[in-house]
């Protein structure tokens, strides 16, 4: 436990409750990887990307499909296989680009050390 406490107040891993993943499941990349959760970095992410479609309080979704939000955790967690194929392998989202490399390495991350059952 002592460990673990040294661990967490050193910032080698992070330390908020929105990290899904136990220090000792992340892959090995993650050891040095930066510290990206949905607290620090993640749901701003998803609200300068992706809610001006994928709200549930969007009026007008340009195409997005209905039920295919990104308000919550819970509810980038239920899509987070999606979004890795559509923002960072096929590179269609979202429409029209404009997403900055370095916020999409970020993501990379996040979705590999933060999310990764």
């Amino acid at each position: 436990m002592t460990v673990l406490l040294l661990m967490l107040a050193c910032g080698e891993h992070p330390s908020t409750q929105d990290s899904l993943l136990e220090a000792d499941t992340r892959p090995e990349s993650c050891d040095s990887a930066p510290p990206v959760t949905w607290a620090n970095w993640a749901d701003g992410f998803f609200s300068s990307y992706c809610r001006a479609c994928h709200s549930s309080g969007t009026a007008e979704r340009y195409g997005a499909p209905e039920g295919v939000d990104f308000d919550t955790l819970a509810d980038v967690i239920q899509w987070r296989e999606r979004i890795q194929v559509r923002t960072l392998e096929a590179e269609d989202m979202p429409v029209g680009g404009g997403v900055y490399d370095e916020d999409l390495e970020l993501l990379q991350v996040w979705l590999e050390c933060e999310l990764v059952d």
